[in-house]
């Protein structure tokens, strides 16, 4: 497909009614949005838009983005950092010298990540072929209350910055002047070369939207074919395996009552107004699955189940060629197993192997930066001698190894649940972002994660629980594969410890916490990057969170950091002490790791999303108070059980031996994901906890009645 330089005023009027913003200036802010100082419509909001615009134009291979904000508070000052938004699935026409045909004055080029160059472009070879994206004609300006503007001055390259950020590197530029009253805007163009991009639109943000209006042109072949002219490319779109791409077909999450349209021009366009800010509540799922948006996509079939056939065929042939046995692989194996092992054996020790290599895109969300769709060149012996990989490329050579070995397994491609939400329908595969591998042993299947760092066999992230995603079967069909979410006893946090108590309070004693399943997994996984004192610090700020004001702990050990298959232990000691009452009477409190429990989940009315608490989980704690000579528990508090049908269990029991006070507590969460519609119970179980947690235990300096 050619590309050209220019974008002629005569092609703008092609896309719909020229909207004011797409002019070399920006239109009058009318002196009503000036005044405005809250807005009935978002009450409490801190910012909202005026007016959102965005306009994808394949012929021309770019996106304009517009934006009017209106500064209302203090917060809404955040509203100044503009993100800058990238195309996130391309479609490649490498054809032609190797160079951007779209440079200019007032651009910075940036090119596509994880793909490496090595020579002049081969027609889809994206290991070779390095793509250039634009980001140009930006241009904005703040007005303040009083008329006064501030324009956005400099040149592109400089008032762009780029940082790191969770997932990969994050572009912004920062509005100039911004205070509460302001109205910002800003436009700018995000040009591409030599390769398409279907649009994903965002059409709810964490602000209220007065009104937007969104345009999609597609590429020519899509249109009706007396569309043609300057700059308008003719080369039919291919995907990477040579199919002709036939179909444009979309995703849409939209408010109730609104519908996209296709106009006689064959452009896409929605128009909307008073779109609620994305809903800020905690707990909250992925927000591709729940926020009002529009996915497109290119396709060469309409059929679903040929689509993913046909991408898994595809695939499925190229890492069995990355993955086929080699010298290196029996040698690895010989390395790591005895013949006398059986095949569950040899598939733990060759896990524990890949285990060792260095993940060099380990992601807290469980979401690897580099996609399941990208294979490298060459051959999987390439990470078995560097020892390190990609998480998809260490899942890649754990596969390769349990096969050489005479185990039958096969990759699962599955979306990360923190980030995306599998549909079928979407038939893209940048929704399938990790690998995962599932052996057959003895007529069983085990699902491993040897992608996730420190995850121990038969464990996978959270995120990769409850997932949905594809595989290829025995017969090599194509199937739609859901994984199981964890159970109760996959994660557990133990508290035991015995304290000390003096006849002025003061406290000295000894705590343990173990942490099985998810937590272990990310503090192991912190041990790596940062190293043992980073994991002491991290134990020590979740402890002092939730033991007495006047407490002081900080861990001093942490015992199988480096092992996986043990319970990650942190040993406490404790100091400190706790309050007494002005007549000497001691207050302990009932559960020493629950002192400042607060409900996590606020009376809210009504909720909106679902409740994702990523896993299921159970907490145990069992604590001695060793009282001081003279003091007394007067009254034994009364046990408390709770319990909520299928969600949630709690039970808590207090004893008195002697001159100690033995308080042993358990929770146990079941639930995963709970819809919205059980909120008000899950608020009222949980104010029940936190009542129960809070009882104190007051000890009197002298025998009280009986105890009982």
């Amino acid at each position: 497909m050619r590309f050209h330089d220019a974008l002629p005023l005569a092609f703008l009027l092609v896309v719909g009614s020229a909207p004011l913003v797409a002019r070399a200036q920006f239109p009058p802010v009318p002196k009503e949005d000036l005044a405005m100082t809250s807005d009935p419509q978002a009450p409490g909001a801190s910012a909202v838009y005026l007016y959102r615009e965005e306009t994808e134009d394949d012929p021309h291979a770019y996106r304009t983005i517009y934006a009017r904000i209106k500064v209302l508070n203090a917060d809404g000052k955040d509203a100044a950092v503009v993100h800058v938004s990238f195309p996130e699935t391309f479609v490649y026409n490498a054809v032609g010298t190797n160079f951007s045909r779209l440079a200019s004055a007032d651009a910075t080029n940036w090119s596509l990540p994880t793909i490496e160059h090595t020579g002049e472009d081969q027609p889809w070879d994206t290991d070779s072929y390095v793509g250039k994206v634009e980001i140009a004609a930006l241009e904005g300006r703040v007005t303040h209350t009083d008329g006064t503007v501030v324009p956005l001055s400099g040149k592109t390259s400089d008032l762009l910055k780029v940082t790191k950020g969770p997932r990969g590197t994050e572009t912004t530029f920062t509005m100039p002047g911004v205070e509460v009253g302001s109205v910002i805007e800003y436009r700018y163009q995000i040009r591409y070369d030599r390769y398409l991009t279907a649009p994903d639109w965002q059409l709810q943000k964490p602000y209220f939207i007065h009104k937007e209006h969104f345009v999609f042109r597609p590429s020519r072949q899509f249109l009706p074919q007396d569309v043609t002219g300057a700059g308008v490319g003719d080369s039919a779109l291919k995907d990477s395996h040579e199919n002709v791409l036939t179909d444009i077909h979309f995703r849409p999450v939209l408010p109730p009552g609104k519908t996209l349209t296709q106009d006689a021009m064959g452009n896409y366009t929605i128009d909307l107004t008073d779109v609620p800010a994305i809903p800020q509540e905690p707990f909250a799922p992925p927000l591709n699955a729940e926020a009002y948006s529009v996915d497109f996509f290119y396709t060469y079939t309409p059929d679903v189940k040929d689509y993913w056939q046909k991408q898994m065929g595809y695939w499925t042939k190229e890492l069995n060629a990355y993955t086929a046995s080699s010298q290196a692989l029996q040698k690895a194996i010989k390395d790591s197993i005895a013949p006398s092992d059986s095949p569950l054996e040899k598939a733990k020790k060759l896990y524990a192997v890949v285990q060792n290599f260095q993940n060099t895109d380990s992601s807290p969300d469980g979401a690897p930066l580099t996609g399941s769709e990208w294979i490298p060149r060459g051959k999987v012996d390439s990470v078995l001698q560097s020892k390190k990989g990609s998480s998809n490329q260490i899942a890649f050579l754990y596969l390769a190894l349990v096969r050489a070995a005479g185990i039958s397994a096969r990759p699962e491609r599955i979306a990360s649940r923190s980030i995306h939400i599998f549909s079928a329908q979407y038939m893209d595969n940048i929704q399938l972002d990790t690998v995962l591998v599932a052996l057959k042993i003895d007529g069983k299947e085990i699902l491993v994660d040897p992608g996730t760092k420190m995850a121990p066999f038969e464990t996978l992230h959270w995120a990769h629980t409850g997932d949905g995603g594809v595989a290829m079967d025995a017969n090599n069909k194509a199937e739609i594969i859901v994984t199981s979410l964890q159970k109760i006893t996959d994660n557990s946090t133990l508290h035991v410890g015995t304290v000390n108590v003096s006849p002025k309070g003061a406290a000295s004693g000894t705590l343990k916490v173990a942490f099985i399943g998810q937590k272990a997994i990310e503090l192991r996984q912190l041990g790596v990057k940062s190293g043992v004192e980073a994991v002491k610090a991290e134990i020590s700020s979740i402890i002092t969170q939730q033991v007495p004001p006047g407490i002081h702990i900080a861990a001093d050990h942490v015992g199988y950091l480096d092992d996986p298959d043990r319970q990650l232990l942190a040993t406490i000691p404790v100091s400190g002490s706790f309050s007494q009452e002005s007549d000497g009477r001691l207050v302990l409190p009932r559960t020493f790791f629950e002192a400042q429990e607060r409900n996590p989940f606020p009376a809210e009315s009504p909720r909106e999303l679902p409740v994702d608490m990523r896993y299921p989980a159970q907490e145990q704690e069992q604590i001695t108070y060793v009282l001081p000579p003279g003091f007394a528990l007067p009254r034994t508090p009364e046990d408390a059980k709770l319990k909520w049908e299928g969600n949630a269990a709690y039970e808590l029991r207090t004893k008195v031996e002697g001159s100690s006070i033995i308080d042993a507590r358990i929770f146990a969460r079941a639930f995963t994901i709970l819809d919205a519609k059980d909120y008000v119970q899950l608020h009222d179980f949980y104010q029940k906890v936190v009542a129960a947690d809070r009882q104190p235990l007051v000890l009197t300096g002298e025998q009280v009645g009986e105890v009982h």
